[in-house]
């Protein structure tokens, strides 16, 4: 019945319209599509996210919108031009349509050329066929077959076919398209829909699916494989262009032809829909199947998170085909901005409304990289990009992942969360629980680093004993909210290292963080500068730092680390050497366990460091250099690879 009310509602429509001048039916077509903008959220987002993805910053958010809004509009206008085609006629097509390159597609027909015309979903497509026919090259498109409401496709056909144009349905369709092209007919494609058996071909910058039937058939025809694209100038005036035809070639060389054909073609689509975005269907997922996956890593400016971030991009990429990274640093315009920002991504519902936000929130430059930047994963880690990484993640539908707890935002708004167990956070399906920072420090990367240290200019300069057979990895942090490394502190720890080294004969190699106070970096400098125990000393304020504690820890045999920067211990831990923890002085008397204290006892309990008092520093060395206890490493990687397996 409701087919049949269908139908009776469409032929009286059309009839109407037929009826009506084509100004007035397309302006009430556009009217219609842009009154489905407002109800159809989902396809507008799609349609904003493929936007974004294609064109990044080229188009603002209010741009990409108004894109969209453009979108629906000429779908309106195809749907009434659709039902008033009886009414299409020379006529018709003498004032309202033009054809750009027609001579070259008809010499080809009228010498009895197999012709494939390969079009996409822009403009009014459906017109195509028409416009072959009353040219006097009526072509056979190919279309997938409504089962659901059979006699309203049966009517929607017969528009279709008025002019002489002839529709094959797929299932059995290669063998009428071949005896087509056979007899000298043109036959028509739709080709930029998505097909999982398709090729991926560079599409605005990014890998996309193309289908490869229409390529084949060209190549098993011989057919001349021409693009054609029709263009709204306005209202019911249109534009085709004819492009010159797509060499597929036969031989050895076929595959090799057939990928460059789809790639020709590709190009050539792309190149149409930047001339106006507003005519290519954009609301689907056009990009579902890429192999591609984009990963912004979001960065509070430290060090340690940022590399705690890049353990899980490195993870990503060993799962994925393709990985493109971007690396942006979040910088709020104040404090405010941070509170409006968190308070934003834990109160409004899925995000509505983040772009806005981060807007009014972060730096200009800041927000615009952002807001422009499309991303399939989002990683970031620290207080300090956990709003921004919600807002964007939601922004984009992208997959969310973060490193420590994100309290205040619920750890349930994101799709994977790291979170070292001395940050006593519930239990959650979303939630893997590590034991301190996330590192990755293998064998190989530590040989690579270690001989890209030996080179270093003022390790050669400087390491009498560069060839000792012992080494001693001194890794400085700096002042905390609740830790303050005092020069006194600093000169004790390297009285006793400096002490042990020339009992021992060993060297040792020290570096800092960028937290590291400079009356420290001071005190360094005039106690390890002219040591000649002291092969190599790097500070984070004037060295380049890119690989120096790999390249440490690699040359050592034990690692000495101050307790406050549970990044540095942990990475210190996954170098399977030997780690002798000493805590600097608290600012404060704690009322309890502070959460570096909390991590470092849980982390001496399972045996991956020892944990000492700074008097204890110089024996728990020569302890270790004595006896060499096995010494447990700390793999946390194993676990990442598992959870990002996963959340792909």
């Amino acid at each position: 019945m409701i087919d049949w009310l269908l139908c009776v509602l469409v032929r009286t429509t059309g009839w109407l319209l037929c009826r009506l001048p084509p100004a007035v039916v397309v302006g009430m077509g556009t009217a219609l599509g842009e009154l489905a903008y407002w109800v159809q959220p989902k396809r507008v987002r799609i349609g904003c996210l493929n936007l974004k993805a294609a064109f990044g910053d080229r188009l603002t958010p209010a741009q990409r919108r108004r894109v969209i809004h453009g979108v629906f509009g000429q779908l309106g206008a195809g749907l009434v031009e659709m039902l008033r085609l009886p009414a299409v006629d020379a006529a018709y097509l003498q004032r309202y349509i033009t054809v750009e390159g027609q001579s070259r597609f008809l010499a080809a027909v009228n010498a009895k050329q197999p012709v494939i015309l390969l079009t996409g979903h822009f403009g009014n497509w459906e017109l195509m066929s028409i416009v072959a026919a009353l040219i006097g090259a009526p072509i056979v498109v190919l279309a997938r077959e409504q089962g659901n409401l059979p006699n309203l496709y049966r009517l929607l056909v017969s528009y279709r076919e008025l002019k002489g144009c002839r529709v094959a349905h797929k299932g059995g369709a290669m063998r009428q398209l071949l005896r087509a092209l056979g007899r000298g007919e043109p036959v028509g494609f739709v080709g930029d829909q998505v097909s999982r058996r398709g090729i991926a071909v560079d599409f605005f910058g990014r890998p996309a699916l193309f289908a490869t039937g229409p390529f084949a058939l060209a190549q098993a025809s011989g057919a001349l494989l021409v693009p054609a694209f029709i263009h709204r100038i306005r209202g019911p005036f249109h534009r085709v262009v004819v492009e010159p035809p797509i060499p597929i070639m036969k031989g050895p060389n076929a595959e090799a032809s057939l990928r460059s054909g789809i790639e020709q073609f590709a190009a050539i689509l792309q190149r149409h829909i930047e001339q106006d975005p507003s005519q290519w269907l954009w609301l689907h997922k056009r990009w579902k199947h890429t192999p591609e996956r984009r990963v912004l890593v979001l960065s509070d400016g430290k060090l340690g998170h940022l590399k705690q971030s890049l353990t899980v991009l490195q993870a990503i990429k060993e799962q994925a085909p393709s990985v493109r990274e971007q690396v942006v640093e979040v910088r709020y315009r104040s404090r405010m901005g941070r509170a409006l920002a968190l308070a934003w991504a834990s109160l409004v519902p899925g995000g509505l409304g983040g772009l806005r936000c981060l807007q009014w929130a972060l730096e200009p430059g800041c927000a615009k990289r952002l807001v422009s930047t499309y991303a399939d994963v989002v990683i970031s880690c620290g207080s300090a990009t956990v709003a921004v990484n919600a807002l964007v993640s939601a922004d984009n539908r992208a997959k969310s992942v973060i490193i420590m707890n994100p309290s205040p935002i619920a750890v349930r708004k994101f799709d994977l969360a790291f979170i070292p167990v001395h940050d006593r956070v519930r239990s959650h399906p979303n939630v893997v629980r590590t034991y301190g920072a996330l590192t990755a420090v293998s064998d190989a990367q530590m040989a690579e680093a270690r001989e890209r240290l030996r080179r270093h200019p003022k390790f050669q300069a400087s390491a009498t004993l560069s060839n000792g057979r012992v080494g001693v990895a001194v890794l400085i942090g700096g002042d905390t909210a609740q830790y303050r490394l005092t020069t006194a502190f600093i000169e004790a720890l390297v009285r006793q290292v400096l002490a042990v080294c020339e009992e021992v004969g060993a060297f040792c190699m020290v570096t800092t963080s960028r937290r590291t106070s400079p009356e420290v970096e001071r005190v360094l400098i005039e106690r390890l500068a002219k040591s000649p125990r002291c092969s190599l000393l790097l500070l984070a304020s004037r060295d380049p730092l890119d690989g120096t504690v790999e390249g440490m820890l690699g040359l050592a045999q034990v690692a000495v680390v101050t307790g406050e920067s549970i990044s540095m211990v942990s990475e210190a831990c996954s170098s399977g050497r030997h780690i002798v923890v000493v805590e600097p002085p608290l600012r404060h008397a704690p009322s309890g366990d502070t959460k570096p204290q909390r991590y470092l006892r849980a982390m001496a309990e399972q045996g991956y460091l020892r944990r000492h008092p700074l008097p204890e520093v110089g024996h728990a060395i020569r302890q270790v250099l004595a006896h060499r206890p096995p010494a447990r490493r700390l793999d946390t990687y194993a676990t990442i690879q598992a959870a990002v397996k996963r959340l792909l």
